[in-house]
């Protein structure tokens, strides 16, 4: 039979309150165990010292005569048929040094009691006897009255008390057990759940601020305000490695932009030298290489630019503005391919033509469309159609190309990743850097298949919807 392996529960909240609710149980069922195991002994001491207690209080409330002679007790604070209904029961005396009884509740002829066998001893304290065969607990207390002395004696059958107890004493006192177990239980679950959700709250605060931890908000630090001691320190140490992420990021993308300034200039002076070589002499490769070269530092300077948010102005942005410029520029990149481009703005209204704005870097905004176009004219078969269309929620650019297989989907936006049919020799950088400026503006960007072809687009996420401008004038 394979051994089943219990596995503790993830949540911290919930190991605690198992643990604390183990430990309640377990002490619950120590005390039922030592209640069990200790009530026999405890019941006979109990009537050991019942009787002597007993005893004693009648002492307390004797009433003498006017010679001093013990006459009996206070009927207001004892009452007499106490001794008279059970009187098989319950005996009480009250004697001389001795042995002689001077006073008994019953009218019956009684004699002092003694221990089975043995004489009166005003001495004994608590003793045993037995009265027609009935075990009792026997007790002696002196009192002393106008310089004599004389002794109150009282003696309970065993079976009357502990048929009380069993009947009375014992359930009472187990549901009383239960009662405060049970009650006890709840509220300290009731108060370790509060106390572990307040005390677990800026934890999960920490928590959430960790989630929106991007490379774009590297500078952003986790607080420990309201953190226990015993978190602190992880927390601290987490932001130590942010900081160290953070300056490893920024040295990154610091050499990334300085190499791409430094080689551009060595790529200009590579491309001077060589026209002024003669055409004849002329490796006619050698300028389509350097070109090559400097559209690739070109783009890791882009690209190095469009991670670092300190980069971006928001301002609005005329969508239809923002496609006329870009289709302008790539008309004659179209043009050479065979590509047509079509570009229209959806702005959502009826009636009228209202002008779409969106809060956007134009800057980026004109890099990001352009890099789609771009991708999108070099798919797209000679005659073919490049269409941009834009609307409230975003826009999408979709080509007549051969499209991309969908295994190879998720690697569209991955840097320096070529597709198999593409034309030129670039580095596969360019939708990279769309994705970075997409994300810096909190944009969803994302391909999926057309018919034919591929469509990109660009969804604006609903915390940073399109703003709509009507001009009524």
């Amino acid at each position: 039979m394979p051994c089943v392996k219990l596995q503790w529960p993830r949540s911290l909240r919930t190991r605690l309150l198992a643990v604390y609710s183990i430990g309640m149980l377990t002490s619950a069922l120590l005390v039922g165990l030592m209640v069990f195991f200790l009530a026999e002994p405890f019941n006979r001491y109990m009537l050991q010292y019942g009787a002597e207690h007993f005893a004693q209080g009648l002492a307390k409330r004797t009433q003498f005569a006017a010679d001093g002679t013990p006459m009996g007790f206070d009927e207001e604070k004892i009452d007499k048929w106490l001794f008279t209904s059970f009187k098989e029961d319950v005996f009480v005396r009250i004697t001389t040094a001795d042995g002689r009884v001077v006073f008994s509740p019953t009218s019956e002829e009684a004699t002092a009691l003694a221990p089975a066998g043995a004489a009166f001893d005003p001495q004994l304290k608590r003793f045993e006897l037995q009265r027609e065969g009935v075990p009792m607990h026997a007790a002696t207390t002196p009192i002393e009255h106008r310089g004599a002395t004389w002794y109150v004696q009282f003696a309970a059958s065993d079976r009357l008390v502990l048929k009380m107890r069993h009947s009375f004493g014992t359930p009472a006192l187990q549901q009383g057990i239960l009662a405060t177990c049970l009650t006890f239980l709840a509220v300290f679950l009731v108060a370790t759940h509060l106390t572990l959700q307040r005390m677990l709250h800026p934890l999960r605060a920490a928590s959430i601020e960790a989630q929106n931890i991007s490379p774009q908000t590297l500078d952003a630090r986790l607080q420990a305000r309201d953190l226990p001691d015993e978190l602190t320190p992880l927390v601290e140490a987490f932001n130590r490695a942010l900081d160290r992420l953070q300056a490893g990021f920024r040295t990154q993308q610091e050499f990334l932009a300085n190499a791409a300034h430094e080689l551009k200039t060595p790529l200009a002076l590579i491309r001077a030298q060589i026209e002024m070589v003669p055409s004849t002499q002329r490796n006619p490769f050698l300028l389509q290489d350097v070109d090559r070269m400097a559209r690739q530092v070109q783009q890791l300077l882009l690209l190095a630019e469009a991670s670092e948010p300190r980069n971006y102005r928001m301002e609005e942005v005329s969508a239809q503005a923002a496609l006329a410029e870009v289709c302008d520029y790539m008309a004659r990149v179209a043009e050479r391919s065979g590509v047509h481009i079509t570009h229209s703005a959806d702005t959502g209204t009826q009636g009228q033509q209202a002008p779409l704005c969106w809060e956007a870097d134009r800057g980026a905004l004109f890099t990001l469309l352009k890099n789609l176009l771009e991708n999108a004219i070099q798919h797209s078969p000679p005659g073919g159609t490049v269409t941009v269309l834009a609307d409230p929620a975003g826009f999408r650019v979709t080509d007549q190309g051969p499209g991309v297989a969908p295994a190879d989907l998720g690697k569209l936006f991955e840097r320096f990743w070529r597709g198999p049919t593409r034309r030129d020799e670039g580095a596969g950088l360019g939708l990279s850097i769309c994705q970075e400026i997409a994300r810096a503006h909190q944009w969803q960007i994302m391909a999926r298949p057309s018919q034919p072809g591929l469509e990109v687009h660009v969804r604006f996420q609903p915390s940073d919807p399109p703003q709509e401008i009507r001009n009524d004038a």
